[in-house]
């Protein structure tokens, strides 16, 4: 935390200067709590969708001055309530899903049937940038399970983890 205040301060100064300055972005996490995920009695697809933030978590990205690349490294989805099996669940995908056209697919998730019964879906790959499918600092992300998910609503934390690099002008 002390380390990001100072860089903040630091790149502050230099736009104060009127320079600009390239800022990476380290790998950070952060938990959205209570995704309600609907049950799938017929055992078809479930794709609930919900918005992450990023603005609280990122302070400097703000529109119009700067050129920001932010990729999604991984999607962590673990029960909270419910109790669901998610041992039928053979693939999950989490998508970004732009204001028109269709989603596009950042991370996955290929249960393998020798491993013991997941407690959590981790979805990992090289995710895409979605900085250009951020509104206000928000994008609207939509999970797919495949395969045959839980049969009755359950609820879960969703953490997300991503990294990048922003170029700050004045």
């Amino acid at each position: 935390m002390r380390a990001s205040i100072i860089v903040s301060f630091a790149v502050l100064a230099c736009l104060a200067l009127g320079c600009g300055a390239t800022v990476e972005v380290p790998r950070i996490c952060f938990t959205e709590s209570g995704l309600v995920v609907p049950g799938s009695p017929a055992g078809g697809d479930v794709t609930p969708a919900f918005p992450v933030d990023l603005t609280n978590q990122i302070p400097l990205l703000r529109p119009g001055n700067t050129d920001t690349d932010l990729r999604v490294d991984s999607v962590t989805i673990t029960p909270v309530a419910g109790a669901p099996d998610l041992s039928g669940i053979q693939t999950a995908k989490v998508a970004v899903q732009p204001a028109s056209g269709p989603a596009v697919d950042l991370v996955q998730y290929q249960r393998n049937p020798a491993a013991p019964p997941p407690t959590a879906l981790v979805l990992e790959g090289s995710g895409g940038d979605i900085t250009p499918y951020l509104v206000s600092g928000r994008a609207n992300l939509v999970l797919t399970l495949s395969g045959t998910p839980p049969s009755t609503t359950w609820t879960a934390d969703v953490q997300t983890c991503l990294h990048g690099e922003a170029s700050v002008s004045p």
